[in-house]
């Protein structure tokens, strides 16, 4: 039976992994290209914020933010359309908009507008528009007929707290040292670590807020270095708990002290504890980990009950089950939700 997508109301954060179907490894370094720059493309039209992502042989993996739903003015319309369907195809739509405003059908331009703005701030839509995407111009080149994608994409719903994120964060950067592909994280090309370590400007940004959210601030100004820091010391196995973990003080004023170097980190007053030994962590984080990729939920209990009451009747419920998975997290997932028969 299918399992039911669990999506938050409003903000949410979401762990995406698609395949490509039959297992097959289509995707060499110049597809990979193509694919991230559309995903990359279709982030800017909807609104979704990209953390980070692994782009693998056979399969990708995302760690999004799907912000709150607000009002498109049509300024910021056009910037949108213009960043998904390039110069020479928004062009086309725009004359045609123009053709129908001549004619006085205003009542056709506002529909499409409004088709469009309902494909924003959604995460199936997303997903949706740049996979659709890619599968045509994929078949376009290569002569391939049908989709390329394995039936549905899974998306984990994550609590936006320190442990999950960072958690999910580091096991997708690792996705690449478990196939084997490198040694060390910083090497692979496409993922979003790897990226930011050779400079990729768009990834960096992508960290540095997966940073900044994880440590409840905003956007950090100290720098890319303390952001790498940080994505390196949790695939280490050093996560921090969510209680202890504290956003960077604001700059202190310029009359007592000059203001911090941007890249100079934080430091905590005190040492601030692991959840369980980094060593251990450490290897869970390079192993195939089962919450990170099924489930419909991750977070801890008060998160998960939440969202299992949130689900619909028909649904068998089961937030308990095999918590053994990232217990030294002190993250649990949601298993075992199901249409009920």
């Amino acid at each position: 039976m299918r399992r039911p997508r669990i999506k938050s109301p409003g903000e949410g954060f979401y762990h995406v992994v698609s395949r490509i179907s039959g297992r097959r490894f289509l995707m060499d370094d110049g597809e990979k290209g193509i694919l991230l720059g559309m995903v990359r493309a279709a982030a800017a039209f909807s609104g979704v914020e990209v953390y980070t992502y692994a782009l693998m042989d056979n399969h990708f993996h995302l760690l999004l933010r799907v912000p709150q739903r607000e009002e498109v003015d049509d300024a910021e319309l056009s910037r949108r359309v213009r960043a998904l369907y390039g110069p020479e195809r928004s062009g086309r739509l725009f004359a045609q908009w123009g053709q129908w405003l001549s004619a006085g059908d205003t009542l056709r331009v506002e529909e499409a507008k409004k088709r469009l703005c309902s494909r924003m701030y959604d995460l199936s839509q997303f997903i949706k528009t740049f996979k659709e995407t890619y599968t045509q111009d994929y078949n376009r080149r290569t002569g391939n007929t049908g989709t390329i994608w394995e039936g549905r994409f899974k998306s984990i719903l994550l609590e936006g707290a320190y442990a999950a994120l960072m958690a999910v964060g580091a096991y997708i950067h690792l996705n690449p040292v478990r196939a084997g592909m490198v040694e060390e994280p910083e090497l692979a090309r496409f993922t979003g670590y790897g990226a930011a370590c050779s400079g990729d400007a768009a990834a960096r940004r992508g960290l540095l807020a997966l940073v900044a959210r994880a440590l409840g601030g905003e956007p950090p100004g100290w720098g890319w270095t303390a952001a790498r820091e940080a994505c390196r010391e949790a695939m280490d196995g050093a996560l921090l708990h969510d209680s202890l973990a504290s956003p960077p003080p604001p700059p202190a004023p310029q009359d007592q002290s000059p203001p911090a170097t941007p890249d100079k980190a934080p430091c905590p007053s005190e040492p601030v504890p692991a959840l369980c030994p980094p060593a251990h962590l450490r290897e869970l984080l390079r192993h195939r980990c089962l919450a990170f990729l099924h489930g419909g939920a991750l977070g801890r209990p008060p998160f998960l009950l939440t969202q299992a009451n949130r689900l619909p009747p028909r649904c068998n419920r089961r937030p308990e089950g095999r918590l053994d998975h990232c217990r030294g997290l002190d993250l649990m997932p949601l298993w075992g939700a199901r249409e009920a028969s």
